[in-house]
């Protein structure tokens, strides 16, 4: 059994009371911390270092300002000779941080736990991108392959699907077959759902699953 992105938001809402109106990017933002161990905010913030919108326990200003100085940094860097970064990724003493560029003087700032930046889920950060984008309308190339899903495992294997919620609820799965090649401490398995529709499903070291389709569709 797992805990759903569902619970995992509404026990991160409980924290902190928030200074602005949540927008079309909170849920973005609350399923990008569930799907990362560690990770503790996120703000979306513009090319003035105003933060979009964010999502997370830490104090709403805290957040703020870590996302206006790492704009700047990450603005600083981008006029260097190596040209505009993908990606920083940064450890601190008390935190750690990763900068993403989304679109030319927009960014993705996450807070995380000292140790928790290096280990993040790149496919987690590659939805997250996809989705941020695809709400604000930007054109891009960047797609994302796979799709942070709820699953619940056999009884008697915690580590093999038994369920996947996805349209309409909670539906059984047939696991077909195995993946190999995957990360340390990765599993992966072909499915079947009962519509006849296959997909593939990883479960990474951190315990959160990934399929390669939306199961929404």
């Amino acid at each position: 059994m797992t805990i759903s992105r569902d619970e995992e938001r509404r026990r991160r809402r409980s924290g902190r009371p928030r200074d602005q109106a949540p927008s079309s990017f909170t849920s973005i933002l609350e399923d990008l911390l569930c799907a990362i161990p560690g990770a503790q905010a996120a703000a979306l913030v513009d090319f003035e270092g105003e933060t979009i919108d964010y999502a997370g326990r830490l104090d709403p200003f805290d957040v703020k300002v870590s996302a206006a100085h790492w704009q700047i940094v990450l603005t600083e860097v981008a006029g260097s000779p190596i040209g505009a970064p993908r990606q920083l990724t940064v450890r601190a003493h008390r935190r750690s941080y990763i900068v993403r560029q989304l679109q030319p003087g927009y960014a993705l700032v996450i807070v995380l736990h000292p140790r928790a930046a290096f280990a993040a889920s790149p496919r987690a950060l590659e939805e997250a991108d996809a989705r941020l984008c695809a709400e604000a309308g930007w054109a891009t190339s960047r797609t994302t392959r796979w799709y942070c899903v709820d699953v619940e495992t056999d009884a008697s294997d915690r580590g093999r699907p038994a369920r996947l919620r996805g349209a309409g609820g909670w539906q059984p799965v047939e696991v077909m077959g195995s993946m190999v090649g995957l990360g340390p401490r990765e599993k992966g398995f072909r499915i079947r759902l009962p519509s006849g529709a296959e997909m593939l499903l990883v479960r990474e070291r951190m315990g959160r699953w990934f399929a390669d389709e939306h199961p929404e569709t």
